[in-house]
């Protein structure tokens, strides 16, 4: 598998506009009235997937990106990297409270972090994500499970939660149970997280922009954004 592109986007900043969109020479080979192809690796027990998320639906509907949605299980990358979540009280975790809550405020959406349900395992809701892509909705259900998890507080590890999730969306109860519970269904995710550890990635949320790796909070997008504005 080839080695990502990683860019930095303190040091590309300091290198000029030209080095700073390492992605828009290969759309204006393609097809240039369409934007780049977005990759977002995700973990529903991620508040900085969540915001993330929310920024780049804005981002897709102004720049005609391509935005494909790829759960990541947060949980079984950190043992391949040998790495956890941000401890708890640390400086890093602090920050990142008062971050997402300056963040959330400039997009208009309601977070509540960190709440008593955090962390929570994530894993039926993410193997959930391969249903509904395969009922055309993985966007609405996406949005749904985050919205319910990281605004309203919803326990999504709680199948009587995740059922109700499921047919406010007008998918089937019992083939969604028994699509997760499913041995395939439960490789694929476990696949798809090592693919994605091979590729280079190391946490989410991370994002793939015409094959260029980003990574980390959500700001990242704000640069990107930028960027696409430039071009």
């Amino acid at each position: 598998m080839p080695t990502p592109t990683v860019t930095n986007t303190t040091l590309s900043r300091e290198r000029g506009p030209r080095q700073l969109n390492p992605f828009s020479e290969g759309r204006r080979q393609t097809n240039p009235d369409f934007g780049p192809k977005v990759e977002f690796l995700y973990d529903f027990a991620s508040p900085n997937c969540y915001v993330a998320y929310h920024k780049l639906r804005e981002m897709s509907a102004k720049w005609r990106m391509e935005l494909r949605l790829f759960p990541l299980f947060l949980g079984g990358l950190f043992k391949l990297t040998e790495d956890g979540p941000v401890p708890r009280g640390s400086n890093e975790y602090n920050y990142m409270v008062k971050n997402l809550e300056r963040l959330s405020q400039v997009l208009g959406i309601e977070i509540h972090f960190p709440h008593s349900l955090f962390p929570v395992n994530s894993v039926r809701a993410l193997r959930g994500s391969y249903f509904a892509e395969a009922e055309g909705k993985v966007h609405d259900y996406v949005s749904r499970v985050f919205l319910e998890y990281w605004a309203k507080g919803t326990d999504i590890s709680d199948p009587a939660n995740l059922g109700r999730i499921v047919e406010s969306l007008g998918l089937d109860r019992g083939r969604f149970f028994e699509f997760i519970e499913r041995e395939d269904t439960k490789l694929r995710l476990r696949n798809d997280t090592t693919r994605a550890f091979e590729r280079g990635v190391f946490g989410a949320p991370t994002y793939f922009v015409d094959g260029v790796m980003y990574w980390g909070t959500p700001e990242v997008l704000w640069f990107l954004n930028d960027q696409l504005s430039r071009d």
